[in-house]
């Protein structure tokens, strides 16, 4: 299934596996490592651990790199915007909104105009005691299940605003779901090119 301008990819468990080759011409916009992971075009990051401690691999992707958040010491060449916690989207290009970088991605893609957007690795929930497709991240808060509850409501609050502007999100997932409930789903399999 083409027709996407942009395909967000996260880091949730059901992308294990997963052949990135295989999906359709689109902008990537990665969140985190699944920048590097998935060969994305456009890195995005609100995690201030995550710019603080794999500062090596972010000089040396090749893409776009965007991180929103206020840092003490920059990296050449990223750019840096603000972060809002807002759970609506943000229309201000200096400002991302959001609570984790999956969000912040496609706020990214919603600003930049982008119409048929598709999520993939928007899991929202562990499976099988796995948080992430790849080894996640040694400094990860052992509560974050108890935050995900929190996070899976702000797509429920953009919704008005994605519809104002004509932009649809489906969200592609594994055969044990997302906890994200506010997109249409489909199976991974769809996006997938021969």
């Amino acid at each position: 299934m083409g027709g996407f301008d942009a395909l967000i990819i996260g880091s949730g468990p059901s992308l294990t596996g997963f052949d990135f080759t295989r999906l359709p011409p689109a902008v990537r916009f990665g969140a985190n490592k699944s920048a590097w992971l998935a060969d994305c075009d456009v890195f995005v990051t609100i995690d201030h651990n995550f710019h603080r401690n794999m500062r090596a691999e972010i000089e040396a992707f090749t893409g776009e790199r965007i991180v929103a958040r206020a840092q003490d010491e920059h990296i050449p060449g990223v750019t840096y915007v603000k972060h809002g916690r807002g759970e609506l989207l943000s229309d201000d290009p200096e400002i991302l909104h959001g609570y984790n970088s999956g969000y912040a991605a496609m706020n990214l893609a919603y600003q930049r105009g982008y119409k048929r957007i598709g999520l993939l690795g928007f899991d929202f929930k562990w499976t099988d005691g796995r948080s992430h497709f790849h080894d996640g991240y040694a400094w990860q808060n052992k509560d974050t299940p108890k935050y995900l509850s929190r996070w899976v409501v702000a797509f429920d609050r953009c919704l008005p605003q994605l519809a104002a502007k004509g932009v649809t999100v489906i969200n592609f997932v594994g055969p044990k779901g997302s906890g994200i409930t506010a997109f249409e789903t489909r199976p991974l399999e769809d996006l997938l090119c021969a």
